[in-house]
């Protein structure tokens, strides 16, 4: 049975304008009241119909509801999914077809299907996402974190030997950061150790804390040592005390930059692709008719992108689309904070280090209201400080972007204001970006209050004026030549002031090389100027010569370099030697350093004028974990313990290899990128011949700065076997029959020549075989283990 609907809105009408206008309300109100009744009544009937749009299949079925009176209904998302857009005022819930503007329909019941005819303005877009989907992610909620226990110390050690007319001396130094990681976060701790003949040694502590992350939420709690961050205006403190903040880079899967989208429409259906320069960097398939793509991966800066819509006959259009990507905005609802609290930390790293008396507050939001428009707010407080600042950010189209703040600063005595107006912008090829801001009376904020209180230090004074100013301009078509230029000019409320300007130019040369020169000149507190020519050239597949010369107050240092490395990715052997002249003499420098899973080692040598020197650096880690103790380069983030179970496998990271197991069937992994998928696994040909194992590869999402076991169960003490059974007449056993080793374990099939592999045996054992039929038989056999073979037990009689 077939059946037709419309909107009866389409039917042609002659009537008057005003008429129309004043009289909608009554007559449509009540029969759309009728229908939506109808739609909602429990009687009515599911109808799962294949979806045809303007004679095009959607290549899937949708649910409809069907009416004690006739009347056909479906959710309104069900409607956008099948490319039909609902009625602005039905967003959800049931809608009635016969109610929808620019649309007719053909149910066909006995085939299932529904073919609906709709005008332009009923379609809706097909929605595209450009954005890759996480491939762990569950279905519902986040792929979980993969945690560990256990301890790391990098370390950098240093020891030089110097010598020159005045004798010679020696020191050693290290550097070193600690950490005790958990599934519950992990404690770190960074120290120094320096010593030399005269002064003995001396011990410096860096920062202490505990961290623990919240992924779900995007969020990280830290107590210690921490840093508040801010607008661009305000300045950094390192208090002693708590912060908690918002760190998307435990959520990899989230966009929170405004990106680039795109809404067109396709006569029949067609591929559609988006290039960035000669980089495509999004395709998909889409139906007939209109359709969006959000989130296109478009390069952060403003540019041209180019849309091709291509169908099955190969007719192209290309569109071009202007876009802007700036970090400098938040996505529409996205909130990022980071909320401080404790002492300042004074004298860091020196021996005047310690925590200041007054308690202080931190606390810094910034909120997207719009993807054109961020808010922020930045706040201090403590020991009589109040500090507030509003501002908000806005796109300029797609040229850049602009901010504009304004903040208040109020102590016991002093009172102050503070203003700022910055813009970043694409003018064609050219980039401009300025900052400009003052501030009134006594501006203070915690870095100077404390800094005055405890140490009274002048460096500390807040910025009275500040203007910078910086340009970019390539200066050929085709790219690569290009000028800049940067000018600022600063004072501060102690009266230090300062201009600077600077200006830099490059170009290609020879092919790969390059040429650049560089002016700097400072007027005022520090005043110098500072003016450079490069040249650098390339040779063999990795290395790179060239020279420099430079001029600075008046003094002349010229230099030729070569370098070079050997091995992929940070592995490997690497150098440089450089021969040079300036005005205290002869300069000579030479280094050699080699890369290795162990860690990495580096000699120099080192001549100036009369004087000369030689160094040793170490640098690497030191890790407990996983059930071993490791050596490996140095690990800041997180890293895996494979446990292949047997010495010598090789073990792959994202399909590279990256080295074999050790003695104890181990191997560190380290650079694994943290709340992200890392594909780990293990080449079964190296393992030995008589090894089980149950998967081959794993893929992890370490935790920030943790490290996590990687047991792929392998078992190398299988104690297992090929045994032959043959019948009374010695003739094998068929293929099928259901095999039982000692009466345990799960049915083993019987293969070809009556061949079955048991694992798990003992010195004895007994096999019990059953077929489908019904037949049976059973059989004894003794074993002998034999490692790193595959024993053949043949002739095994079974009755």
């Amino acid at each position: 049975m077939c059946r037709s609907g419309g909107s009866e809105r389409q039917r042609p009408r002659v009537l008057s304008v005003h008429l129309l206008l004043s009289l909608a309300a009554l007559t449509l109100a009540a029969p759309a009241r009728a229908e939506e009744a109808a739609c909602a009544d429990l009687q009515a009937r599911a109808l799962y119909l294949e979806v045809f749009v303007n004679g095009a299949p959607m290549n899937l079925i949708s649910e409809f509801r069907e009416g004690v009176d006739g009347t056909l209904c479906a959710e309104a998302g069900e409607l956008r999914d099948s490319g039909i857009l609902p009625d602005a005022v039905a967003r959800s819930g049931l809608v009635p077809l016969d109610a929808l503007p620019g649309l007719d329909w053909t149910l066909d019941e006995p085939a299932q299907t529904i073919r609906f005819e709709a005008a332009p303005a009923a379609r809706a877009p097909r929605a595209l996402n450009a954005r890759a989907p996480d491939p762990l992610a569950a279905e519902e909620g986040l792929p979980p974190v993969d945690t560990g226990t256990g301890l790391v110390l990098n370390y950098q050690l240093d020891f030089e030997t110097y010598g020159g007319a005045g004798g010679s001396d020696s020191s050693q130094s290290g550097t070193f950061d600690a950490r005790l990681f958990t599934p519950f976060g992990a404690i770190s701790h960074g120290f120094v150790l320096t010593g030399d003949a005269g002064a003995g040694t001396a011990y410096r502590r860096l920062e202490t804390f505990w961290r623990s992350a919240f992924p779900g939420r995007a969020a990280q709690l830290q107590f210690g040592d921490v840093t508040s961050r801010g607008p661009g205006w305000s300045r950094p403190v390192r208090l002693g005390g708590v912060m908690i903040e918002r760190n998307f880079a435990l959520r990899p899967d989230l966009v929170t930059l405004p990106l680039p989208s795109y809404s067109g429409s396709a006569e029949v259906p067609s591929t559609v692709e988006v290039y960035s320069g000669s980089i495509r960097t999004y395709a998909a398939d889409v139906p007939a008719g209109p359709f969006s793509i959000s989130d296109l991966p478009l390069p952060t800066g403003s540019g041209l992108a180019t849309v091709v819509l291509r169908d099955v006959t190969g007719h192209e259009v290309q569109v071009a689309l202007p876009f802007l990507v700036s970090d400098e905005l938040l996505r529409h609802g996205t909130l990022d904070y980071a909320l401080a609290f404790g002492r300042p930390r004074l004298g860091l790293g020196t021996g005047e280090d310690r925590y200041g008396d007054g308690q202080y507050g931190v606390a810094s939001l910034r909120y997207g209201l719009s993807d054109a428009v961020t808010l922020q707010f930045h706040g201090e407080a403590g020991e009589g400080l109040q500090l507030a600042g509003l501002g908000a950010t806005f796109r300029i189209g797609t040229r850049g972007t602009a901010g504009l703040t304004f903040a208040d600063s109020r102590t016991a005595t002093d009172h102050g204001r503070l203003a700022e107006v910055s813009g970043r912008f694409h003018l064609g090829r050219v980039q401009l970006s300025g900052r400009f801001q003052r501030s009134w009376g006594q501006f203070d904020d915690i870095a100077s209050v404390s800094a005055e209180t405890v140490a009274g230090s002048v460096s500390s004074a807040p910025l009275r004026h500040l203007g910078q100013v910086a340009l970019s301009v390539p200066l050929t078509v085709a790219g690569g030549t290009s000028m800049s230029l940067f000018a600022a000019d600063l004072g501060r409320t102690d009266g230090s002031a300062e201009r600077s300007f600077g200006l830099s130019y490059s170009r290609p040369i020879l092919a790969e090389g390059s040429l650049n020169l560089s002016a700097y000149s400072v007027q005022g507190d520090g005043a110098d100027t500072v003016v450079g020519l490069g040249l650098s050239l390339p040779f063999g597949r990795r290395g790179s010569a060239g020279a420099n010369t430079e001029s600075r107050g008046g003094a002349a240092r010229s230099t030729l370099y070569a370098s070079g490395r050997s091995g992929l990715r940070e592995e490997g052997w690497d150098w440089r030697g450089q021969l040079g002249h300036t005005d205290g003499g002869a300069l000579a420098d030479a280094r050699l350093a080699r890369t290795g899973r162990l860690g990495r080692a580096e000699v120099a040598l080192r001549r100036y004028g009369e004087s000369s020197g030689a160094g040793l650096r170490l640098e690497g880690a030191l890790v407990a974990a996983g059930g071993g103790l490791f050596l490996s380069r140095r690990i800041d983030d997180a890293f895996a313990v494979v446990d292949a179970g047997a010495p010598g496998v090789a073990v792959e990271a994202e399909n590279r290899a990256v080295g074999r197991t050790g003695p104890g069937g181990r191997l560190l992994v380290p650079d694994l990128r943290s709340y992200e998928g890392n594909s780990l696994a293990i080449d079964t040909a190296s393992l030995p011949l008589d090894a089980v194992t149950g998967e081959t590869r794993r893929i992890v999402r370490p935790a920030y700065r943790n490290g996590v076991t990687v047991d792929f169960g392998v078992e190398t003490e299988a104690h297992g076997a090929l045994i032959g059974l043959i019948d009374a007449a010695g003739v094998p056993l068929p293929v099928g029959g259901a095999a039982r080793v000692n009466g345990t374990g799960e049915p083993i099939l019987v293969g070809y020549d009556g061949l079955v592999y048991a694992l798990g045996l003992g010195a004895e054992n007994e096999i019990a075989v059953s077929y489908p039929d019904g037949h049976s038989c059973r059989a004894r056999f003794p074993y002998v283990d034999t490692p790193g073979t595959i024993p053949e037990i043949r002739g095994v009689l079974c009755q």
